[in-house]
Formats: structure tokens, C-alpha cells, sequence
């Protein structure tokens, strides 16, 4: 089997494991009923993905693939907005209702998990920002490269 696809294999492995490992708390307690749960799984995956195309990209199938790479400069925009949005929505919840409101129906049970969420979510959510932002400078600097030196 080609290298590349078995990194692509074992990373998107590490991403469904990580991914996994930071919900089963919030699964176990109260399932998928968590507010923000839809977003609280992209802002994993997205991390996963934008941080391992930032630092990997060489070993990826996209390394030469332009189109591929304008894609992501151009998604980067709508990804951007919707984490700043959900971020914005969250932190303006939290301030509003505090910690305990998020899970109101279970907050006998789950005291201590709320503080969980709200961690877990604010730095998953706000490292996906980040990487975000970065990736339009790190595809521009790879369509160059590729351009004009032949690497990536």
C-alpha cells in the first residue's frame, strides 16, 4: 500500500479516536441533547485536519493539487465567520445563564462536567479559529512554492 495512503488512514484514525475521547463525558452523561454538541464535533475535526495539513501537508495527496488548495483558501472564509459566530454564541450563553445552564435538565448529576464543556469547548473551538485563519497563508505559500520552485 502507497505511504500516503496509509498516513491518510492512520490520521483520519487519530482524528476519529481524539474526536471520540473528548465527547464520550458528554455522551455517557447525557447523550446528544448537549446544545452545542453539532458544533462542538466540527471544531474537533477541524483542528484535527487543518493542524496536520499545516505542519504535513507535504505527505498529504493535496501537496500538489492546486485546485484543492484554493478550496481551502476560499472555505477558510465561511469557517472562520461560523467559529467566531458559535464562539460569540456560546461565551454570550455562558454570561447570560451560567456554567449550570448548559445542561439544566441533568445538573444534579453532571456538576462537575459542565466546567468540562465549557473548557473542552472554548479551547477546541477557538484552536479550530486559529488554524483556520493560518491555513489561507499556508495554501498561498504552497501554491507558491509549487509554482515556482516545484515543492510544497
Amino acid at each position: 500500500m502507497d505511504k500516503k495512503i496509509q498516513l491518510e488512514i492512520i490520521w483520519w484514525t487519530i482524528t476519529a479516536i481524539v474526536i471520540v475521547l473528548v465527547m464520550f463525558p458528554i455522551w455517557s452523561e447525557v447523550g446528544t441533547d448537549f446544545r452545542y454538541h453539532n458544533s462542538n464535533i466540527m471544531a474537533v475535526f477541524i483542528f484535527m485536519v487543518y493542524t496536520r495539513l499545516l505542519f504535513v501537508l507535504r505527505h498529504t495527496y493535496i501537496a500538489k493539487n492546486s485546485l484543492m488548495k484554493i478550496i481551502f483558501v476560499i472555505m477558510s472564509i465561511p469557517l472562520f465567520i461560523y467559529f467566531m459566530d458559535r464562539i460569540n454564541e456560546f461565551q454570550t450563553f455562558i454570561d447570560d445563564n451560567g456554567d449550570t445552564s448548559l445542561l439544566t435538565q441533568y445538573s444534579d448529576r453532571v456538576a462537575n462536567l459542565t466546567k468540562y464543556i465549557r473548557y473542552e469547548y472554548l479551547f477546541f473551538a477557538v484552536a479550530a479559529l486559529i488554524t483556520v485563519a493560518m491555513m489561507p497563508f499556508r495554501m498561498i505559500l504552497s501554491l507558491w512554492r509549487t509554482r515556482n520552485r516545484g515543492t510544497v
